[in-house]
């Protein structure tokens, strides 16, 4: 059995967010979206279609159908699909416990 290694276990969810990109206090990117394919508490699996530095902050706000969620967090690893495709896996800043609820 593979080890879980997140700090919380994450569902396939499809949302789309609107986010920024930043490295240090500058900001990287104008306003993009991009659709999660995965999410927890703790972050998200996402894919974007604009490369994205590991480590970079982001700012998004996520579109859960009954309401937006605003958050931040980190970029942890970047995986490029194809060209001008890129799944990221992001750890948020803070838990999100209104993400807890959702069941795969």
């Amino acid at each position: 059995m593979e080890e879980q290694k997140r700090r919380a276990p994450r569902v396939n969810k499809l949302f789309l967010a609107a986010y920024i990109n930043r490295e240090g206090e500058e900001q990287k990117t104008p306003v993009l979206l991009g659709k999660t394919f995965n999410i927890s508490s703790a972050g998200l699996g996402m894919e974007v279609y604009q490369e994205i530095a590991a480590g970079s902050m982001m700012e998004m706000e996520i579109d859960l159908l009954d309401s937006l969620l605003d958050v931040k967090g980190r970029v942890i690893h970047v995986n490029r699909v194809e060209e001008g495709r890129y799944l990221i896996g992001v750890e948020f800043s803070e838990p999100q416990e209104q993400l807890a609820g959702f069941k795969p």
